[in-house]
């Protein structure tokens, strides 16, 4: 195979051998299977090889997600229409990452080579491996899929060419395992070894996903990796008198064979074309497969649990070093598989009782078994009532916490402690089914002298604004007590900065984004454990000239103020008026309108002054109700700005242009003669110009 030099890293190599050969269906007076009459199902020998015919009668498959990381995927092909995945979080095309996954529009996958969700296929080789796990069956068309009902997520890594590159395939195997998927096929691979690829493997492992990867087409000792990472499923490919294909590799990382020569795939440059292949490639498709029907009998399965049985149903071979366990036999594995295996699980604390200090610690042990044997490998959650906790002296605040994998024991072990007092409900759950396999509580016992304080490391500085204007300010604080300060829940023990001198005082600077007239703020942490800093951030909004001196001091909700008052100065400037300048130019003439009816208003102002009017913030210029200022006018519609607020400019005024405001008026119930006044005003700065005044008659 071709090595890509244009790449930035060393790239793969796809698993197959060489150009297909195109196949064409043949006239056959035999009825192979009533269940499968695809026209070139007589041609797929490699089923038969398999023994999936009589595999068919345990199982068809069901919906399993099956992860396709390769060249994208042909979906108008006759027998892969409506085989794809489908993402029900998200919404197609909007351009929005709806589920918040970090992909947007992944509908039926993703193309990590160009960051979109163009899956299509440039090449043919992830078209024709699908069609070998998943083909549409029994639907008088083409061939007949392993899986009947397997959907397929299609990840696109590799270009055109067949290359790709590292980066690309470690997020497709994270995306497959986080999205949904419960088998990866990889039928693709490089001699040069990557940690970071090793590590994305074993997370696909240690979260219930299995991984098949194909052996290459080297004829080499050796394998490609993924498949040469123990932790993976490695395939090599036979002829159709299960011979060690010529060019499949081998070693003492291989760990089963299927076939691989001459077998009859979907071809991706028209939708309604077959052709034969050779490779690694199909023969770790064909596996792909048959793990998806395993799964579709017992779901609990761990990959573990999978590559054990796969190597164990096989028809034996002397020679490990060529061909692993040697060819599988899928009636065989099925008929090894329990339909049901319990997942039991049993779980032990050292104590459960001890002291909220952050120290003292009760070590957590959960073992699990799948019937009678130990779950190896088992990806085990954990949820936290009542926290946050610290798993392994690590500090956590969230609700649910991945714990990893059990160990060749079937065990699992942590240490908790906590520095917030009361009972902690822990609850595991089986990562690969979502079921809970059992819970614990433990009791954190308040300490027998406890108190609160906090000692000044920095502050944001004095400001100096305008009126209207918004600014930021900040804190951060040094917990200098023995309690740790939590940020997040209700208000109830609460960490918070109030305003202060007196006490709950509302302030004459509260932003809209404070949590009360009173309260500026919480932590920007979830939690501040003693001798760490945490920090408050807040916004002031001013609102009328003059200097002020805001006093702020933590508090802990309904436990205690601490004894730490924080002061900014906050002078406001006045704004020099004389600035505001303007002209009236012209306006509509006075108006007669019936009971309820709408009309308009037009006047016409010119910015004579030497400053421009802004739109929004500090000095928004409007035209407001006056006679009185600010009142709330009868003829107040829908699209005034507010009920004493007819329109605003819509755009920044500069000096000596002419702004023409049109706005929309409702005559009221009552018939009568009024008289509408109205004049400009710079918000929180000044009013300035002439009092426009029409006269509405109501009839």
């Amino acid at each position: 195979m071709t090595w890509f030099a244009s790449l930035p890293m060393p790239g793969f190599q796809l698993a197959n051998t060489g150009m297909p050969t195109k196949l064409i269906a043949e006239e056959s007076p035999l009825q192979i299977q009533a269940t499968a009459n695809d026209p070139l199902f007589v041609q797929q020998d490699n089923l038969k090889q398999l023994k999936v015919e009589s595999a068919w009668d345990i199982t068809t498959g069901n919906s399993f997600v099956v992860a396709l990381i390769d060249t994208g995927i042909n979906a108008g092909h006759e027998d892969l229409v409506n085989k794809l995945w489908v993402n029900q979080r998200e919404v197609a095309n909007n351009g929005i990452d709806d589920d918040g996954n970090g992909y947007v529009d992944d509908i039926n996958g993703y193309n990590f080579i160009h960051n979109t969700n163009d899956i299509l296929d440039n090449n043919g080789h992830g078209t024709s491996v699908a069609s070998i796990i998943a083909a549409s069956t029994n639907n008088n068309k083409g061939i007949a899929g392993i899986n009947w009902n397997a959907k397929i997520m299609a990840l696109k890594a590799l270009n055109s060419l067949g290359g790709g590159e590292y980066t690309h395939v470690i997020s497709a195997i994270r995306y497959a395992v986080d999205n949904g998927a419960r088998v990866i096929n990889m039928s693709f691979g490089t001699y040069i070894e990557n940690s970071d690829l090793e590590t994305a493997v074993n997370y696909a492992i240690s979260k219930g996903v299995t991984v098949v990867a194909a052996a290459g087409n080297n004829s080499q000792n050796g394998l490609l990796y993924p498949a040469n990472y123990p932790s993976s499923i490695a395939v090599g490919a036979v002829d159709d008198v299960g011979i060690r294909a010529s060019f499949s590799n081998y070693g003492s990382n291989l760990d089963i064979m299927a076939p691989g020569v001459n077998i009859p795939a979907a071809h991706y440059e028209e939708n309604d074309t077959y052709a034969r292949y050779s490779g690694t490639s199909y023969a770790a498709a064909h596996i792909t497969g048959l793990v998806s029907l395993m799964l579709a009998k017992n779901s609990s399965l761990t990959p573990p649990q999978i590559e054990s049985l796969l190597k164990a149903a096989t028809l034996g071979s002397s020679n490990t070093f060529e061909y692993g366990s040697g060819l599988v036999d899928a009636r065989k594995v099925l008929d090894a598989i329990s339909q049901s295996v319990a997942i039991t699980a049993n779980i032990a604390t050292s104590t459960n009782s001890l002291l909220a200090n952050g120290t003292d610690s009760s070590q957590v042990t959960i073992t699990i078994k799948a019937g009678n044997s130990v779950a190896i490998s088992r990806s085990v959650r954990l949820r936290i009532k009542n926290g946050p906790v610290r798993i392994n002296d690590i500090d956590t605040t969230a609700e649910l916490v991945d714990l990893g994998a059990t160990d060749s024991e079937g065990k699992l072990s942590f240490r908790l402690s906590s520095y917030l007092p009361g009972e902690k409900q822990l609850t595991f759950i089986d990562a690969v089914l979502g079921t809970e396999l059992g819970s614990v509580t433990v009791q954190f016992n308040n300490l027998s002298s406890s108190f609160y304080k906090a000692d000044l490391v920095s502050k944001s500085p004095d400001l100096t604004l305008s009126a209207g204007d918004s600014a930021n300010l900040w804190v951060e604080l040094k917990n200098t007590g023995n309690v740790p300060w939590s940020g997040v829940g209700d208000n109830k023990n609460q960490f918070r900065l109030g305003a202060a001198q007196p006490k709950d005082r509302l302030s004459l600077l509260a932003d809209d984004s404070w949590i009360s007239g009173n309260r500026a703020a919480t932590l920007e942490q979830a939690v501040v454990y003693p001798g760490e800093v945490g920090r408050i951030s807040f916004n002031i909004k001013t609102k009328s000239a003059g200097t002020y001196k805001e006093y702020f001091s933590p508090v802990v909700e309904y436990i205690s103020w601490f004894n730490l008052p924080l002061s900014w100065n906050i002078t406001v400037k006045k704004e020099e008026t004389s600035n505001y300048q303007v002209e009236l130019i012209s306006r509509s003439g006075d108006i007669e309108l019936n009971r309820g009816e709408m009309g308009a208003l037009t006047v016409v102002f010119k910015n004579t002054g030497n400053i421009s009017w802004p739109m929004t913030n500090t000095g928004a210029v409007r035209l407001g109700t006056t006679q009185l200022m600010d009142r709330q006018s009868r003829f107040y519609g829908n699209s005034w700005v507010s009920k004493n607020r007819a329109t605003d400019m819509g755009f920044e005024i500069s000096p000596g242009s002419e702004i023409a405001l049109t706005f929309a008026i409702t005559a009221p119930d009552t018939a009568g003669v009024y008289y509408e006044s109205f004049k400009l005003v710079s918000e929180y700065v000044t009013w300035f110009g002439p009092t426009v005044t029409w006269r509405i008659k109501v009839i």
